[in-house]
């Protein structure tokens, strides 16, 4: 049978005579207990995973808002035509004057120059 006083006494003699030696054995044992809790972790099967694909199916119309200002614009779905008509662009394409072009310009420049400043 094993003396665990013995075994306790021998123990605290090693760490009062070789403390550092007994610092690394000790953080040695805890790396080891570590990875075999890792790999003991790791080796298990896994399991098996039940993917159940919803059923959300839309079984009924979409409900459009009931608010009358958004009525007028609000549309389910609309189709889309190649080109905007005259009419369109009048109502919404605004050429933008120059201030607004050197004023992007100097935006870009900017950004440009933040990027490439560093480069040689």
């Amino acid at each position: 049978m094993v003396d665990f006083d013995e075994l306790k006494e021998k123990t605290s003699d090693f760490i009062r005579e070789k403390p550092l030696l007994a610092r690394i054995s000790a953080i040695f044992l805890i790396f080891f207990i570590i990875a075999l809790t890792v790999v003991f972790i790791q080796s298990k099967k896994p399991k098996a995973k039940n993917f159940e694909k919803p059923e959300n199916v839309l079984t009924s119309e979409p409900m459009t808002p009931e608010y009358l200002e958004i009525e007028k614009d609000y549309y389910l779905s609309r189709k889309t035509e190649n080109s905007w008509s005259d009419e369109e662009i009048n109502k919404y394409f605004s050429k933008p004057d120059s201030r607004l072009i050197e004023e992007l310009e100097n935006s870009n420049d900017k950004i440009i120059d933040e990027i490439t400043g560093a480069a040689p």
